[in-house]
């Protein structure tokens, strides 16, 4: 089986996926809470072996952290204090931490490394060298979204996607007409917008899932550049990640 590396489970939506699909997954979450109950959902697939869920946070060099929890979404919580916010902070905890290359030291290197951990994706991507890259990785687009892409193409990565996460569209397709008609129907019936999104011939949940792995993901690659360029801009419209691979 095929290693996929899921870091920040939240409530283990991207991991029952990436386990339908038939992949061995290393999942990392850092919240206790969160963690017990993602142990308590996938025991079977823990003691078969095709998943292992770590306890931890990413940390530079495997130190505890103290992690701010967010009372109004366990899966908003985040090593830094400030990205909580008011979000009703309740409070942090200390946590174990872990450095991404003892975890690939201790699992093997994936294919895919997915991470979204709140303002911390920084720990996983900076820690990647050109001996340790996955053939695909995603993070979150946030202030430190150019120096994160500027590593990624110094470690290789030539071919990248920015996908919305509030509809899993490329940034060329997030206005494509389906969309918009889809949308105007929806609200016509009076509905809200879906939380139930279909990609890659699969629905997926808004808000909680990455979406389609990177192969199978909406759109067309983008080159370094270009992409550098939008993912630069300010008011670049809603949530959004970066997925990058070395093909």
């Amino acid at each position: 089986m095929e290693l996929i590396f899921d870091i920040g489970m939240y409530d283990g939506a991207d991991t029952a996926y990436y386990l339908e699909s038939g992949y061995r997954v290393v999942g990392v979450e850092a919240n206790p809470a969160l963690a017990d109950k993602l142990k308590r959902r996938f025991e079977g697939q823990i003691a078969s072996g095709q998943l292992t869920c770590v306890n931890a946070a990413i940390s530079p060099y495997g130190e505890p952290v103290a992690l701010t929890l967010c009372g109004e979404d366990l899966g908003s919580s985040s090593l830094f204090a400030d990205r909580v916010g008011n979000n009703r902070a309740i409070g942090s905890v200390t946590v174990q931490g872990v450095a991404l290359a003892t975890l690939f030291k201790q699992f093997g290197i994936p294919k895919y490394l997915k991470v979204d951990i709140e303002g911390a994706d920084r720990f996983c991507v900076l820690s990647l060298t050109t001996e340790s890259r996955p053939d695909f990785l995603s993070f979150e687009i946030g202030d430190d979204v150019d120096e994160l892409l500027m590593h990624a193409g110094t470690l290789g990565y030539t071919r990248f996607k920015i996908i919305n996460q509030n509809s899993f569209r490329e940034f060329g397709n997030i206005e494509c007409l389906y969309d918009r008609v889809a949308r105007r129907l929806m609200r016509a019936m009076g509905y809200a917008d879906p939380l139930l999104i279909r990609r890659a011939e699969r629905f997926f949940v808004t808000g909680h899932s990455s979406g389609p792995v990177p192969w199978q993901s909406d759109g067309q690659w983008r080159s370094f550049d270009e992409t550098r360029s939008i993912a630069g801009k300010s008011g670049l419209p809603g949530w959004n990640d970066i997925h990058a691979t070395v093909g």
